[in-house]
């Protein structure tokens, strides 16, 4: 167990020798373990039990492509959320109005560990690095692909567009919203021009609201 771990389990939950623990490993497995060294430089654990697709296996997949709030907390909270929500994805996005130009993958990462714990899920979306919007909307593999957009021409909102099962992926752009030219570059990579409700949103109260919505038409 790393020593990060071992110091909760030994010093705050007070774990002893012979006590179960369920761990997971990040990637869908589930493990019912018992201590069997509780030194906090060198605990070892005893798997009695393994389980599958434990915490929140979807049939649908969700990839966010959002471009980063300039409040780090703000990011944290959008990524404590979507994961709780069971996306699978998350990409960070440069556009011509982006507030914030990088992110701390790294800090990003224990948040998103930290919250797929506290939600019970046995895997951890794949968080991408920050890069122009364009490159994204070129690599972007996912069947059904959507754009949240607040132009004023009429859209669609993205519970009438998303099928049941789908591959999905959605930009979620900053504050001053995707440029002009951004939306007609998307179009020609695919995405459709969606709207997420009446209400004016921020970029990552839209994530999490697109991520529900998604969930919400599996649901039918």
């Amino acid at each position: 167990m790393p020593e990060d771990e071992a110091h909760h389990a030994l010093k705050v939950l007070r774990k002893k020798i012979g006590d179960k623990i369920t761990v997971v490993d990040g990637k869908g497995g589930e493990y019912e373990s018992i201590f069997e060294n509780v030194n906090v430089l060198n605990c070892k654990l005893k798997i009695i039990n393994r389980k599958n697709n434990i915490g929140g296996f979807l049939k649908h997949s969700i990839h966010i492509g959002i471009s980063p709030p300039k409040s780090h907390d703000r990011l944290e909270w959008f990524i404590e959320k979507s994961v709780e929500l069971g996306i699978q994805e998350i990409s960070f996005i440069l556009t011509e109005n982006s507030e914030r130009k990088n992110v701390k993958l790294n800090r990003i990462l224990k948040r998103t560990i930290s919250s797929m714990k506290q939600s019970l899920k046995a895997l951890i979306p794949k968080i991408n690095d920050i890069i122009p919007v364009k490159e994204f909307m070129e690599n972007c593999i996912n069947n059904e692909k959507f754009i949240a957009y607040l132009g004023e021409e009429e859209r669609n909102h993205l519970i009438k567009l998303a099928p049941a099962q789908g591959d999905y992926c959605i930009l979620i752009g900053p504050e001053g919203d995707f440029s002009a030219s951004e939306i007609k570059k998307s179009q020609k990579f695919g995405f459709q021009q969606v709207t997420l409700g009446a209400n004016r949103l921020r970029t990552e109260t839209a994530a999490v609201a697109a991520c529900h919505i998604l969930n919400l038409v599996n649901e039918k």
